[in-house]
């Protein structure tokens, strides 16, 4: 490379041979590089309908194995494409974060559970404990309790508490009557008096006392009807 003096006092360069060869060279070489990689770019290009088709092939057998298993592949993309839908709505995120403290909370409590429940354990011992001191057999209370059960059980599947409860003992307006009746009795032993012949005749003409012989007439007619012939 050399340089000279223009007219105007301006340098200008000037290339040698040299140089200009090494520089062309250099664009040869680059030039070699880039045709290299052209050609694996046309090799690719080449290809690319043989890989296309061979992946369009694979896709297909796999619709058709799908489909032959019963597998609606279209539908299952739709459903999928609706759930994500969902599941990136705002409200629905949310939700998920919500529930997500939830179950670090739930995971929190499963660890302190070991620890709950030993204490509980320990908690049962001591009234166990306790209660024994005081005399009181819990293993024989439990089993005379689950007896009395079971034989209460027994008596309410008995035909003499079906009667029972089929007879109208137990009908309100029944425990009424014998409410009053035990309600007269108690009155009555509370004020005994002597009645004589007199007494129960002028006893006719009271009119709590006829209503008491009414009732007692009526229930001596209908009782009457109900007896066995």
């Amino acid at each position: 490379m050399t340089y000279s003096q223009a007219n105007g006092g301006a340098e200008v360069q000037t290339l040698d041979a040299g140089h200009i060869a090494e520089l062309l060279q250099q664009m040869m070489e680059r030039m070699d590089r880039l045709e290299h990689h052209l050609a694996k770019v046309n090799a690719l290009a080449d290809e690319a309908p043989a890989l296309l088709a061979m992946a369009t092939d694979t896709v297909d057998g796999l619709y058709r194995d799908a489909a032959s298993a019963g597998v609606d592949i279209d539908e299952r993309l739709k459903v999928g494409l609706h759930a994500l839908e969902r599941l990136t709505e705002p409200t629905t995120l949310r939700a998920l974060a919500g529930l997500s403290e939830q179950l670090v909370t739930l995971e929190q409590l499963a660890r302190q559970a070991p620890g709950f429940a030993a204490m509980t354990v320990d908690m049962i011992d001591e009234l166990y404990a306790a209660v024994n001191k005081q005399g009181i057999d819990i293993e024989g209370t439990v089993r005379q309790g689950l007896v009395a059960l079971r034989n209460l059980l027994t008596l309410m599947q008995s035909e003499e508490v079906k009667a029972l409860m089929s007879s109208g003992v137990l009908d309100p307006k029944t425990l009424q009557v014998m409410g009053a009746a035990a309600h007269a009795l108690v009155s009555a032993q509370r004020e005994p008096r002597r009645a004589g012949p007199m007494a129960l005749f002028g006893a006719l003409f009271n009119r709590d006392v006829q209503r008491s012989l009414g009732f007692a007439l009526n229930f001596a007619e209908r009782f009457g009807q109900k007896l066995p012939r």
